[in-house]
């Protein structure tokens, strides 16, 4: 069987990888029932792959990106033979949905992505990752929330109601969500939310009552999926339970779907019948 990974949904579409299947891309619409497959990419052996799927306001184009980090050889010497052990390389492909250009590839890439779920946010018509701190001519550093110890390992970036927003893990299960009010301008980062600790009833009936195991538990990673029209926290807990939070009266609720799954990983999908052809206003 297929084994799929949602790289990431954008008008209603979602974009997913293949990886038993030589890392084979589609675009998929859940709602509409429509999917196609997307050409393929140049492979390079023990490759490691960050994705990105998005879509251009002004261009109304869908763009799906591909960061790959593989191993190459030094340079060579005067005898033609490498010189050095294999370092690590990497190389950004670009796809332009229906254009027949096909992938663009721009090398010598000096940023070093982060492979996490979510992976990447899309604000302004752009996407966001946690790099690791280099610089580069196509891709820009956004400034970052001054909240105190924040590091590549305690951030995750999610899109807030149209502006970038940062979720922090701090100590004891608390989370803290940030949001950047006036896109790259430091100092409209905004505190939002201080969220507590929290174990959801789905999570209690699996772990034992011992303190170090509940410890544990309240420690792993909550994923922000995103903000609800009621102003609800949408939140996904150990990829076994989903959790809203509602910030005005501090409460959670835990959310009981039929025929949901023990594990999983939620993906947040506006629901349409857009196609890639489908003009966007």
């Amino acid at each position: 069987m297929s084994e799929f990974e949602v790289i990431g949904s954008c008008n209603g579409l979602l974009c997913l990888s293949d990886s038993l299947y030589g890392d084979a891309l589609y675009v998929y619409n859940p709602f509409a029932g429509k999917f196609t497959q997307l050409p393929k990419s140049e492979h390079y052996a023990g490759q490691e792959v960050v994705f990105g799927f998005g879509f251009h306001p002004r261009t109304k184009e869908y763009k799906v990106i591909k960061i790959v980090y593989y191993r190459g050889r030094g340079r060579s010497s005067g005898s033609g033979r490498p010189v050095g052990s294999r370092r690590m390389m990497s190389d950004v492909q670009i796809l332009t949905l229906g254009s027949s250009s096909g992938w663009r590839t721009q090398p010598k890439f000096s940023h070093h992505f982060l492979r996490s779920k979510p992976g990447e946010a899309l604000v302004n018509g752009r996407l966001h990752w946690v790099t690791r701190p280099r610089r580069d001519e196509q891709f820009r550093e956004v400034p970052k929330p001054d909240c105190g110890g924040l590091n590549r390992c305690n951030l995750s970036l999610v899109a807030v109601r149209g502006c970038l927003g940062a979720a922090v893990y701090c100590n004891y299960g608390r989370l803290e969500i940030w949001v950047m009010k006036e896109y790259n301008v430091k100092e409209s980062w905004v505190k939002e939310l201080s969220i507590g600790a929290y174990m959801p009833k789905g999570l209690k009936q699996n772990v034992e009552r011992s303190y170090k195991i509940w410890r544990t538990a309240l420690s792993g990673r909550v994923r922000v999926l995103c903000v609800l029209e009621n102003g609800e926290i949408l939140l996904e807990y150990k990829s076994r339970v989903l959790v809203c939070y509602d910030g005005n009266s501090g409460r959670f609720r835990d959310l009981k779907l039929q025929g949901l799954p023990k594990w999983f990983q939620a993906n947040v999908v506006v629901g349409c019948l857009n196609w890639i052809d489908t003009p966007i206003l």
